[in-house]
């Protein structure tokens, strides 16, 4: 099965999706595809090509979770949680994320927000074997109070997950429905590098957080 040809020959997906991706895109064409499943003797005519093609460009439903609790005046625990599935290729794409941060107040509407964190991810699917990957990030930024209920926050980070490693940035938006729980959407960039390969990752989420 094709999983069983990838596992063979490569440690990880990242290592496997870099000897595909020959212009070093971070994204992979049909031809790079086709010759792929060449070279890993996976028979499939055009027309399923173009299918499987199209079921890697789809939408995905999932849920996430954040929580952050505070032990001491400027520091806290936090914690997130994120679970998708793509509708047509049934790829499952699991995120956890737990680490430490500190806040320092520059005035009553503005906060500084440091976090190091540690990262594992989890793909599995129905043509590959399940694999854990794991790492850290660090991170950077500040959150203001727009009003008592609206905060906007943003972040620059760097993460590193196995051998590749590269900047992350984070914009959001939070609603507090209370002091305990808020509602937020942001929008998260990820570009990871590897020996020069590249692979970009865009992530919008909208989750429930919730603070202690």
């Amino acid at each position: 099965m094709a999983s069983e040809a990838v596992n063979s020959r490569y440690t990880d997906m990242f290592k496997a999706f870099q000897y595909v991706d020959l212009d070093r895109s971070g994204r992979l064409g049909k031809d790079e595809i086709a010759r792929a499943l060449d070279l890993w003797n996976i028979p499939l005519d055009e027309a399923k090509l173009d299918e499987l093609i199209a079921s890697c460009d789809d939408d995905g439903d999932g849920f996430g979770v954040k929580g952050r609790a505070r032990f001491a005046d400027q520091l806290f625990f936090t914690g997130e949680y994120q679970a998708v599935e793509l509708d047509d290729s049934e790829l499952e794409i699991d995120q956890l994320r737990a680490g430490v941060g500190f806040t320092s107040a520059v005035n009553p509407a503005l906060n500084l927000i440091g976090r190091a964190e540690f990262i594992q991810v989890e793909l599995d699917g129905p043509f590959l074997d399940s694999d854990d990957e794991s790492g850290f990030g660090i991170h950077g930024g500040a959150e203001a109070m727009l009003t008592p209920q609206f905060m906007v926050h943003g972040s620059v980070g760097f993460i590193s997950i196995d051998d590749a490693d590269g900047p992350e940035f984070l914009v959001g938006l939070r609603f507090l429905a209370n002091e305990s729980v808020s509602i937020f959407a942001d929008y998260r960039v990820t570009r990871l590098s590897d020996s020069g390969n590249d692979l970009d990752l865009d992530d919008l989420r909208i989750g429930a957080g919730f603070s202690f």
